[in-house]
């Protein structure tokens, strides 16, 4: 048997379209009971209709209308839907409320416009499980929420299918801002979800509209050049929470972090996730310069580090390669794992033939002169309230150097204490054999150092050989200043810094 019901103008009455829905609902209820065979065709009936609330597996769809005008053709095993276009659902509220940070979206409208729709009547389970989707849709929310999201207006384009209980969603998501994303959405049947994202960045505007959509960017990183490939993969379970695997892949990027330039930065940066677990990877990692007054450069990094979410600082660091050229000579950190529980773990640094002559050079007062190599080993401390360094050791290679410094720099250094003439006199031209220096820093920035040096002064009484033991203390914070504040770095950390100053109050200058 087949009933056909049409209407020629192409659009019905919401009672008389949804008078044909209850109809089909009816013969597909009651009807096998009586016919073994039976299908129902309804051809372009607007319906306007409130849908049924949903709250499943943490996931409330609440507050939705649909003003479509499909198509229908119903059997005694399934019913068919097709949406014909200006098809719509508006849904006042979409919330996952299963983890500790809830999604919300608001006010969402989706085009169903050349979707269908199939009912399985014979599926088991709730009515998700039997309702599949199958096509083209566009949906725009009016605000989506997130602790990780600025909150903005976002919109879809892409295609569904599945049942939806398990139901994909692939396209495009673009956020109010900018951000443009390829996004992959799998529904499951337990009420959990998995979402892959991908996007490419390139250049400014991209990286502003990253920055104008993720509460967690950096407020003083700015990106000039350079790109990346971005991609994350998040899953949020009924009981396990979210787990989280992310990474991006750099290319040649250059910009500005706080008061450090930073250029030529290439590789593959990993992040991870997994209840209270995360882990970070930098894989091949180069760069070609940083700057936070004097230069770092040829920097190569792969390393990966593991902590708890709740003590972040207290992790373990595997390290496979990190080394850099400073001062004309290498610095490394050893192969090795390096426990930092407590904040009690040291990262050795190890120096091999720093030039002094460029130290003196950078250094930012005149008539400094020297020369002569430097090696020696600096244990790192990271805590919380910031970088320590407690008895790292510096010496010079034989057969040792020169050494000038400026009488008032150097009576300024120490402190203009009268008693230490000599040593003033003695280092205006100081020829050395022996030159040792213990080294710490605290978390103020001061630095303290131990100096003992071995040579004479041709100029100070007759050449006669002298030990002089110093103890130097120094600002490395006004050092790092008074560097970025003389251009040495790049206008654009000069331009912050001196921001910076003037928002704190402080006397700018040159």
């Amino acid at each position: 048997m087949r009933l056909r019901l049409s209407d020629p103008c192409g659009r019905l009455s919401v009672c008389n379209g949804l008078r044909k829905l209850l109809v089909a609902a009816w013969l597909g209820l009651l009807w096998p009971t009586a016919a073994s065979a039976w299908s129902l065709v309804v051809e372009q009936g607007r319906v306007g209709l409130a849908l049924p609330d949903i709250r499943t597996g943490g996931w409330e769809v609440t507050g939705s209308q649909a003003d479509v005008l499909p198509a229908i053709n119903a059997s005694e095993d399934t019913a068919v839907v097709s949406f014909s276009p200006t098809s719509l659902v508006v849904t006042d509220r979409l919330a996952y409320t299963g983890a500790d940070q809830p999604l919300l979206l608001q006010e969402l409208r989706t085009d169903l416009s050349n979707v269908t729709l199939t009912l399985d009547y014979g599926a088991s389970g709730s009515w998700p499980d039997w309702v599949a989707v199958k096509g083209e849709v566009k949906i725009d929310a009016s605000r989506i929420e997130h602790p990780a999201l600025v909150p903005q207006a976002w919109s879809f384009q892409g295609s569904m299918e599945g049942r939806l209980a398990d139901l994909n969603v692939q396209g495009a998501l673009v956020s109010e801002s900018g951000l443009a994303v390829d996004l992959d959405v799998q529904l499951g049947p337990d009420g959990a979800i998995s979402i892959s994202v991908n996007s490419g960045i390139e250049g400014p505007e991209d990286v502003r509209a990253l920055a104008e959509t993720f509460t967690g960017w950096p407020e003083l990183l700015t990106v000039d050049t350079g790109s990346a490939r971005v991609s994350a993969e998040f899953r949020m379970g009924t009981d396990d929470g979210l787990e989280l695997n992310g990474g991006a892949s750099l290319e040649n990027v250059s910009g500005v972090f706080n008061r450090t330039a930073f250029a030529g930065l290439t590789g593959d940066v990993l992040a991870a996730l997994e209840g209270d677990r995360m882990t970070a990877q930098l894989q091949g990692v180069t760069v070609d310069q940083v700057n936070p007054g004097i230069p770092v450069n040829a920097i190569r990094l792969t390393s990966d580090y593991a902590a708890s979410v709740a003590r972040p600082m207290d992790g373990r660091l595997r390290v496979q390669e990190a080394a850099a050229r400073f001062l004309e000579g290498a610095v490394q950190i050893p192969s090795g794992v390096y426990d930092l529980e407590g904040g009690s773990g040291r990262i050795p640094v190890e120096m091999q033939d720093l030039s002094l002559a460029r130290l003196m050079a950078v250094y930012p007062a005149e008539g400094l002169e020297g020369s002569g190599l430097l090696s020696g080993r600096i244990p790192i401390t990271y805590s919380d309230g910031g970088i320590q360094v407690k008895q790292g050791r510096v010496s010079a290679e034989a057969p040792g150097g020169r050494l000038q410094l400026p009488a008032d720099r150097l009576q300024a250094m120490l402190g203009g204490n009268q008693a230490m003439d000599v040593v003033v006199q003695a280092l205006q031209n100081f020829h050395y054999s022996v030159l040792f220096s213990t080294v710490d820093y605290d978390e103020t920035g001061k630095l303290i150092l131990g100096l003992r040096m071995e040579g004479k002064n041709p100029e100070l009484r007759g050449g006669q050989p002298v030990v002089l033991n110093v103890n130097l203390e120094d600002d490395i914070p006004a050092l790092l200043t008074s560097l970025q504040l003389s251009g040495r770095v790049n206008e654009a950390v000069t331009e912050r810094v001196r921001e910076l100053l003037q928002q704190s109050g402080q006397e700018v200058k040159p």
